[in-house]
């Protein structure tokens, strides 16, 4: 009967201990926030209690300040202007590329001022698309010049079908064969 009684007792104290050791803990009361003006305020003397009470968080995240908050904020700002600074830069470095390829007209070969012979000025390839300045034109594959059809634009050239016959034009290099345009003199 000793035995039972002992056995019965060891188990109360063993529940009412795991009872204490294994409840769940009350969140702890909110410190009051102290006004604007009162930097005397003694619930926010060390930097921890200083973010417990800036604000809340979840999960293992570590809490921020106002201050990392605002510095966190003007960093993700400066970096969205830095990119799209970046972004400016290119374009405006592809647009004059594309402009001082179509001004460099060089000098033209006979012929009046004025009229066009038809020169391969560069060819320029942008991602996926590529297109050839003809004079001041820009020209991509299909497009069909005084009877002649591109067929291809490669890096160093285009290719030019005429009358059933494909000839390669290369930079500088005029669309129209060297005989087109002299008059025949009898």
């Amino acid at each position: 009967m000793r035995r039972i009684v002992l056995i019965l007792v060891l188990v109360v104290i063993v529940g009412i201990a795991g009872f204490v050791l294994l409840r769940p803990k009350r969140p702890a009361k909110a410190a009051s926030k102290p006004a604007a003006g009162d930097s005397s305020s003694t619930t926010a003397t060390t930097p921890s209690k200083a973010r417990k009470a800036a604000g809340k968080t979840t999960g293992k995240l570590k809490p921020m300040t106002p201050e990392e908050r605002r510095a966190e904020v003007k960093r993700a700002r400066d970096e969205e202007r830095r990119r799209k600074k970046e972004l400016r830069l290119r374009e405006r470095e592809r647009r004059r590329a594309l402009r001082s390829a179509r001004s460099r007209r060089g000098k033209r070969r006979g012929g009046r001022r004025g009229q066009s012979l038809y020169v391969v000025k560069a060819i320029v390839s942008l991602g996926d698309e590529s297109y050839a300045l003809v004079d001041s034109r820009r020209v991509q594959v299909g497009d069909v010049l005084m009877g002649r059809r591109v067929v291809a634009i490669q890096p160093d050239r285009v290719e030019i079908e005429a009358f059933g016959k494909r000839t390669t034009v290369k930079v500088g290099e005029s669309l129209l064969p060297p005989t087109f345009g002299l008059k025949r003199t009898r």
